[in-house]
């Protein structure tokens, strides 16, 4: 067994060597796969190639869902969604030579999930088009669908995802025992519809200048079926052509028809089209031959680029582009510029101030949910990372080629702001949980305009924002949320802030009255009086609000009804200057409860003897 073995490892070293015949290929292919099924050893992955090339047919993938988008993936035998969170996913486009039974394998350090696709794969209907799923079957985590049977002509999509809250590196391998595995590649798929999604680039990138974008994953790539059969000996010629990305001379050109077909030069290198010939070998080029462009681009502006591919009868033809002497033609989103960081708010949250608190009075906040402390408010969740890890969406790439991370955009004092008053807070911290029984990072400073909180180029996912009475009494207040962002490189990446967002309030509990109309003419006795029938004296607040551009002067805008009495104060003593009509609006909160405060506004004309009295109104009740 172990000869074997040894044989059997040292012919997979050695397949790619001049000379080998079919037959001596298929001989030791057919010895390898024996020897799994008498083992269970599955032969080692093997590194990464450019699509089309064979490992004695076997092709491996190596990449990462990490970044990637995310999808709610369906069950193994597609009869249903889970019921988990979503997952990332990754694609990968495949097609096989001949009719065959292979087997696709999945490994990864997470748990990972593998699926089969064919003709077409959409990530919102993921019940459609399904072939075959499997979590488990690999050993371990690892995933298995063997034996799959696969057609020739048709198009698949290996999708890698996790079971449950899993991402990371993987390996995905192909192995088929007589075709030979075409992959098409992890980048844009022009002749697909299906697949034809554009690769995201970071919005947050300067240009100009001009940017070099590295492909170490392939997302960059291009590829499409040639759509045109042709004989023998025959040339045709091809042109991409992607207006607002150049093609580096790193640029490859792979082709996934039989070896005997050859690629020209490559004409246009440095520009936006590229153009070269197709020759057919001993082998027909036919319709669903394809190529794949590897390498690097150039980008100058953000503008959306497009790309389309023609087949010409001839050289000059295929330089100038149009539609003389196009035989074929596809073409395709490529490139999009999208956001890379968001911030969003999960939900809002309360917390009313108590007037009947311990002394003094809204020192503490009313019992309840979700805090079940009279010293805790819960003012809102919210989220705030990558596109990625707040809205599911794909992470775009930045000029390394792979996802951007925050640590590339955000600079050590990025903060989050929250507006508010929080001056009566003996703490302002984030939560993980939403009853704030546990703070996790407590605000750099705040007063009665907000709290700050600076995070770097951290995320804060899922984050409760947690406000701790400190004993005095605590105002009524609207709370937004909002990212103050600094550049970690800005000549490379301009950040632009969000929000504000709504996110929380607190209210108090006690009596809020209103004056829609308190006039202070010449001549006239204007009175505001206030009722207290309980047995405990209660602090009042008057709040004037005036027309635009009436600037009004005010004095005693604080004062406190006693005990089952009544207080009446004179308007001119609050109302003491206009600069237009002698009017305004009274909003007086008193802080005592509801039942026991009662409000009037009363004006009289001391000559007539006319009086006229209006209950004061109470705002938010019928």
């Amino acid at each position: 067994m172990l000869l074997l073995t040894l044989g059997v490892t040292a012919a997979l070293s050695s397949g790619a060597m001049a000379g080998q015949t079919d037959a001596d290929e298929l001989a030791i292919k057919r010895a390898r796969v024996a020897l799994e099924a008498e083992t269970g050893i599955v032969a080692p992955a093997q590194s990464k190639r450019p699509p089309g090339s064979r490992i004695m047919d076997i092709e491996v993938v190596n990449d990462t869902t990490s970044g990637g988008p995310q999808w709610l993936r369906p069950f193994a035998d597609f009869s249903g969604l889970s019921g988990a969170p979503t997952e990332p996913y990754f694609v990968q486009p495949f097609r096989v030579s001949a009719n065959d039974n292979c087997s696709v394998r999945l490994d990864g350090g997470f748990d990972p999930f593998l699926f089969i696709y064919q003709n077409a794969f959409d990530p919102l209907d993921q019940l459609t088009n399904g072939v075959a799923g499997n979590d488990d079957g690999g050993g371990g985590l690892n995933s298995l669908i063997n034996p799959v049977a696969l057609n020739a002509g048709t198009q698949y999509f290996a999708i890698a995802t996790a079971f449950q809250g899993g991402s990371g590196a993987f390996t995905l391998t192909f192995n088929c025992p007589v075709a030979n595995v075409i992959l098409t590649g992890a980048g844009v798929e022009l002749t697909s519809a299906g697949s034809n999604m554009p690769v995201s680039v970071a919005e947050e990138l300067i240009l100009p200048p001009e940017r070099l974008l590295a492909n170490p994953s392939d997302r960059l790539n291009i590829g499409t079926e040639i759509g045109y059969a042709f004989s023998s000996g025959e040339v045709r010629y091809a042109r991409l052509h992607c207006p607002g990305a150049e093609f580096t001379t790193a640029s490859v050109i792979d082709f996934t028809g039989d070896p005997s077909n050859t690629i020209g030069s490559v004409n246009g290198l440095g520009s936006d089209a590229i153009f070269f010939s197709i020759t057919a070998g001993a082998t027909p080029v036919i319709a669903t031959d394809g190529f794949t462009v590897d390498g690097t681009r150039t980008v100058g502006s953000d503008a959306d680029v497009d790309c389309s591919y023609g087949l010409y009868d001839f050289p000059s033809q295929a330089q100038a582009g149009g539609p003389t002497g196009r035989v074929a033609t596809t073409s395709g989103a490529y490139l999009r510029f999208n956001p890379s960081y968001a911030l969003v708010v999960d939900s809002q949250g309360s917390g009313g101030a108590d007037v009947e608190s311990a002394d003094p009075a809204y020192s503490e906040f009313v019992l309840g949910a979700p805090t079940a402390d009279v010293g805790l408010a819960q003012l809102g969740k919210f989220s705030y990372g990558t596109v990625q890890a707040v809205l599911g969406d794909t992470q775009p790439i930045t000029i390394d080629g792979l996802a951007v991370e925050l640590a590339d955009l955000m600079g050590a004092n990025t903060a989050l702001n929250f507006s508010g008053d929080f001056e009566a807070a003996g703490d302002v911290f984030f939560s993980p949980f939403a009853d704030c029984s546990f703070g996790i990072q407590s605000a750099d400073s705040f007063d009665d305009t907000g709290a700050t909180f600076v995070i770097g180029s951290d995320a804060k996912l899922d984050h409760y924002l947690c406000y701790a009475a400190g004993g005095d009494p605590i105002r009524a207040s609207d709370y937004t949320v909002a990212l103050a962002p600094v550049s970690a490189a800005p000549a490379v990446y301009a950040v632009t802030p969000r929000g504000p967002l709504d996110l929380g309030a607190i209210t108090r509990n006690g009596a809020e009255l209103q004056a829609p109309l308190a006039q202070v003419p010449n001549g006239y006795l204007s009175r505001m009086v206030l009722t207290n029938t309980g047995s405990q004296a209660r602090e009042y607040v008057i709040e004037v609000l005036g027309e635009t551009g009436n600037v009004i002067s005010t004095a005693n805008l604080t004062g406190t009804v006693p005990a089952a009495g009544t207080l009446v104060v004179d308007l001119d003593s609050v109302l003491t200057g206009f600069t237009a009509a002698p009017r305004a609006t009274l909003n007086v909160t008193v802080s005592g409860p509801n039942k026991q405060i009662q409000g009037l506004y009363q004006i009289v004309n001391p000559e007539s003897g006319t009086v006229s009295n209006h209950v004061m109104v109470r705002p938010g009740t019928n």
